[in-house]
């Protein structure tokens, strides 16, 4: 408990360890914690700061199980207990601002301010005295924050994200289960919202199906809106369900992903009412084909880089960008990572990644067509010793 932030309720180890819920047994975040301090000493590395904020909590919650309300990091010595220093303090008091949920015991509350935040962080490095400081999700901070703190921080800062990640990238076996069971329970909600759209029903009729089968079947809630999309407006993809009636032989955009204790889930389907018209269905077929390639070709030691290569080839055979010139985003090879954070690995901001056993990220080939509709096919994929497995499975083809 910090000295000098005061609280009507007290948030020190002993009050917050009976509330204690984690996902995971203590030794998997023992596991963890002895993985990235490996990956530090290998890098010279002293002490670790990481930063999250409510908008992106992953790199946080994967070594603390800490959800903030707001700004928050976390600080890993080498060889010291962890820190979790936030600002993030919802009604002056810490323990009602998800301080129970972490198994760091070292929790320091600072007011919304970012001299005090900066400061706090600062104390605590130039207590440790290391040399070197690795930096992850220094994007996440405010510039407020920054310019405070980097005069403060004497030791040299280098960044750590890729080092990290590579880490964090790797699921465990609990976490593949945990990723399955939030897997299924958004592919029973994929099938229940597809099921249920008819003419006449409206998109947030559809949405709010699909919402309640992830409560009910145990999610903490979604990881991000659900979209159900028809009608012309469907090409725009990224849209919020309204009270548009859907009407036969549309094309249905449907996105939607539980999260469970910070882990998500991720998964697109596209639906024609009445069956597919022949437009309609080359441009699916050919979402259809690139996935059924594509991941067909996904295994260990495989590159990024021939898969997007491979895509490209797909993408050029089919002519749907000559066809729709103007009007259409054409990507074969979309693909973000999957578990705490979407920016992890593989990533195609990364120019030639290496697939790896018990990597999981969301694989979405997609065509998006202005004043046609948006067809695409996503799933969670688990990198497996000798493939990929589906952590959401259900039909794919639904024209």
């Amino acid at each position: 408990m910090t000295a000098g932030y005061s609280s009507q309720v007290p948030y020190d180890w002993k009050t917050r360890s009976r509330y204690l819920d984690l996902p995971f047994p203590q030794t998997e975040y023992d596991s963890r914690l002895r993985k990235v301090r490996k990956a530090m000493d290998e890098k010279g590395v002293g002490a670790l700061l990481i930063f999250g904020d409510a908008g992106d909590p992953g790199d946080i919650l994967y070594l603390t199980n800490f959800l903030p309300f707001g700004r928050a990091a976390v600080l890993v010595p080498l060889q010291e207990a962890p820190q979790i220093i936030t600002d993030a303090v919802l009604h002056g008091e810490p323990i009602n601002s998800y301080a129970w949920m972490t198994w760091v015991q070292e929790f320091t509350a600072v007011h919304h301010s970012a001299e005090e935040f900066a400061e706090a962080i600062s104390r605590s490095i130039l207590k440790l005295g290391a040399r070197k400081v690795g930096l992850v999700g220094r994007d996440k901070l405010p510039m407020s924050i920054w310019e405070a703190l980097a005069p403060r921080v004497k030791a040299m800062c280098v960044d750590f994200w890729f080092e990290y990640t590579s880490v964090k990238s790797i699921r465990s076996p609990r976490e593949v289960a945990l990723l399955r069971d939030v897997g299924k329970i958004t592919a029973h909600a994929m099938q229940a919202a597809v099921e249920a759209i008819s003419a006449g029903k409206t998109e947030s009729e559809i949405a709010a199906i699909a919402n309640y089968t992830i409560a009910s079947e145990g999610g903490h809630g979604g990881g991000f809106p659900t979209i159900v999309n028809s009608g012309p407006k469907s090409g725009l993809k990224h849209s919020y369900p309204t009270k548009r009636k859907i009407r036969r032989g549309e094309m249905v955009y449907l996105d939607m992903g539980a999260v469970k204790f910070g882990y998500q889930s991720d998964m697109s389907r596209t639906v024609v009412l009445g069956g597919a018209n022949t437009e309609q269905r080359q441009v699916l077929d050919v979402i259809e084909t690139a996935f059924d390639t594509l991941t067909g070709m996904m295994k260990p030691g495989v590159r990024t880089s021939s898969l997007v290569m491979r895509a490209e080839e797909l993408a050029d055979g089919s002519g749907l960008k000559e066809k729709y010139r103007g009007r259409i985003y054409l990507g074969l090879m979309v693909h973000h990572a999957i578990a705490t954070s979407f920016f992890e690995i593989p990533s195609l901001g990364l120019p030639d990644t290496r697939l790896m056993k018990n990597m999981s990220f969301a694989f979405e080939p997609m065509a998006h067509i202005l004043d046609f509709g948006t067809a695409v096919i996503e799933d969670c994929l688990l990198i497996t010793a000798d493939g990929v497995e589906s952590l959401t499975p259900y039909a794919k083809v639904h024209w």
